[in-house]
């Protein structure tokens, strides 16, 4: 049986190995290879400030997601179901996000090399696992705010899952 949930897996995977040999650059020269999560960030974390002491309590920075960038979040958002013959349309989109502080304030190529990666890679292949089809239209947006340093952007596509079959009774 084919859900919108497998599809989310299935597409967790094909972002995972579609983003395994990319990297986005920090601003200390390190090469950090994307995460990617299904639907939410993970919980924010209070990391310590400095090394405890005994007996000393401990001090904690204000909890922050920055340890999740760069990122990509693959998401389901609704699904229609329009008959009982009639194949699922799921819209699943996909954030894209970035952390970075050179002040020339163009993060926005990085997050804009992902989503040209994945839309090239969906509508190349078109149907994964034999059973999850991509459809038009897939839209890309940024981000309209200066959110500098951190920089995101979305894609949102549509797929067809098939629908689930109908049980027959002796009534039918």
């Amino acid at each position: 049986m084919q859900t919108d949930v497998h599809l989310q897996r299935k597409l967790v995977e094909i972002v995972k190995d579609e983003l395994k040999n990319y990297t986005s650059i920090n601003n200390e020269g390190v090469y950090l290879h994307f995460n990617v999560y299904p639907q939410n960030l993970p919980a924010k974390t209070a990391r310590p400030i400095a090394a405890p002491e005994k007996d000393v309590p401990q001090k904690r920075a204000p909890k922050s997601d920055d340890s999740h960038f760069p990122y990509v979040l693959v998401c389901l958002d609704e699904e229609e179901i329009n008959g009982e013959d009639d194949d699922c349309a799921v819209a699943v989109y996909f954030l894209i996000g970035i952390i970075d502080r050179n002040i020339n304030n163009q993060g926005h190529f990085d997050v804009a090399e992902v989503m040209n990666r994945l839309s090239m890679r969906f509508l190349k292949e078109r149907l994964f696992a034999d059973r999850y089809r991509i459809n038009f239209p897939v839209t890309k947006v940024f981000q309209r705010e200066d959110t500098w340093p951190k920089f995101l952007g979305g894609m949102s596509t549509v797929w067809t899952v098939e629908a689930p079959e109908l049980e027959e009774t002796e009534f039918d």
